[in-house]
């Protein structure tokens, strides 16, 4: 029974990444709607029918081609959806499963919101790599969402006064972390400034960290800011040697890190806090 839930639940995924796809594409250009017109070939502009539209099949039955036109499809698009389902699926693993008992309120809500925050990081990353913009769509609307379900649920949030009633713990949770977020990329950005005379980070990246800060509160917006530079550090490296440009998008970076730290943050506690300590000692007094 839990690979029919693991499979119904990719399954969901993969249309929620078809429609995550259209968000990527149109998002950035201006006057686009993500719901009107329907789907359409980019190339010839021509509507595409529903049965051509089906969320990685159809890309495999067409031979990754348009039906009318034959221009090539991206292969961003199932890349899109396939990567949409197995986050969704990694979901389900963490918050759900086993699936012979029921799940209780706090999964379920753990579940949505993580499924919803995987789905905005993989539209950021995408449209950053592609135009290095993130739009406030994504991010402004994200954090005021932040605050508000953070106040519905606050056991999303580790409570931070007793004394107050949940709601306002949750709330008050939830703009520490929004605060804690941007004003750590801000910072950098800033001291990036003094010392280089141009631009280190971008707004939107201050806005994007804020957003994940208020649904995952400011002790993870450090783990996510220290593990982006980690990540950031050795792929924008190797990337600056292949390209030779200096411009990073810290989008992706940040993206990929909070997905890291959602997923896995007790194993990197453990590791950073007990095991590489540990490890440091043992050299040293051997």
């Amino acid at each position: 029974m839990e690979y029919f839930y693991f499979t119904v639940i990719f399954l969901f995924g993969i249309i929620i990444g078809s429609f995550l796809n259209v968000c990527i594409f149109r998002l950035p250009r201006e006057g686009m709607s993500i719901l009107k017109p329907g789907s359409f070939c980019p190339a010839c502009k021509i509507p595409i029918r529903w049965y051509q539209n089906v969320p990685l099949f159809s890309f495999i039955i067409l031979g990754g081609k348009c039906a009318q036109c034959s221009a090539r499809i991206p292969l961003r698009y199932p890349l899109v959806e396939f990567l949409t389902g197995a986050l969704f699926v990694l979901s389900a693993y963490w918050y759900l499963a086993p699936f012979d008992s029921p799940a209780d309120g706090e999964r379920i809500v753990r579940f949505a919101v993580t499924i919803y925050l995987a789905s905005i990081l993989v539209v950021a990353t995408f449209i950053d790599i592609d135009f290095r913009i993130i739009p406030d769509e994504l991010t402004v609307s994200g954090i005021i969402l932040a605050l508000l379900v953070s106040a519905l649920f606050p056991l999303l949030h580790k409570p931070v006064f007793q004394a107050l009633p949940s709601f306002a713990n949750g709330l008050f949770s939830s703009l520490a972390g929004i605060i804690v977020g941007g004003g750590v990329v801000y910072l950098v950005g800033v001291f990036g400034k003094l010392v280089f005379r141009k631009d280190a980070m971008g707004f939107g990246d201050v806005k994007l960290m804020a957003f994940l800060g208020g649904f995952l509160g400011w002790e993870s917006t450090l783990y996510i800011f220290i593990v982006a530079c980690f990540i950031g550090s050795i792929i924008g490296i190797t990337l600056y040697f292949i390209t030779k440009d200096h411009y990073i998008a810290f989008g992706p970076y940040i993206a990929l890190a909070a997905l890291v730290v959602m997923f896995f943050k007790p194993q990197i506690t453990d590791i950073a806090f007990h095991r590489y300590p540990e490890f440091i000692r043992g050299i040293f007094l051997t």
